[in-house]
């Protein structure tokens, strides 16, 4: 079965290589550094959480049909240089980065708070994701950005 963060085993180990990194990782392809990818990878959280307005429908109306979200979520492993929503960007909205330590700690506070609620908002690529689905592109984005800095 595919990782997904609603699998507690997924979830532990997801868990586990965040609370592993440390400011020694180095990045391994693009442009923000640890911190900011720490923050960028909360925001996908806030924005299934609908703690951060969404800009409306964006990306190719493709990856919001069965076969779309299936191909990214499923069929692909995700490859570097792909785009993100522009409230994910944090360079583009320059949201503050509070430091390292912090951003991580908020990052596995929300990762919490995302498996107790369960219930998420529609994303502004995939539109209304179930469960399961939102389950696997949290891991999903989560493993793209740890192997991004070695996690």
């Amino acid at each position: 079965m595919p990782s997904n963060i609603f699998q507690k085993t997924d979830y532990l180990e997801i868990i586990s290589r965040i609370k592993n990194l440390s400011t020694d990782n180095r990045r391994m392809w693009g442009t923000m550094n640890i911190t900011e990818m720490l923050n960028h990878c909360s925001k996908q959280l806030e924005l299934g959480l609908g703690k951060i307005e969404q800009n409306g429908i964006e990306g190719s109306f493709i990856m919001r049909t069965g076969f779309g979200r299936w191909f990214a979520l499923y069929g692909v492993s995700w490859f570097r240089g792909l785009s993100t929503p522009k409230r994910m960007n944090v360079k583009e909205n320059q949201y503050k980065i509070e430091g390292f330590q912090k951003e991580k700690d908020v990052l596995l506070m929300l990762l919490k708070e995302v498996l107790e609620k369960r219930s998420l908002k529609p994303h502004p690529f995939f539109g209304a994701l179930s469960q399961k689905d939102w389950g696997r592109l949290i891991w999903k984005h989560l493993d793209h950005h740890l192997r991004q800095f070695n996690g």
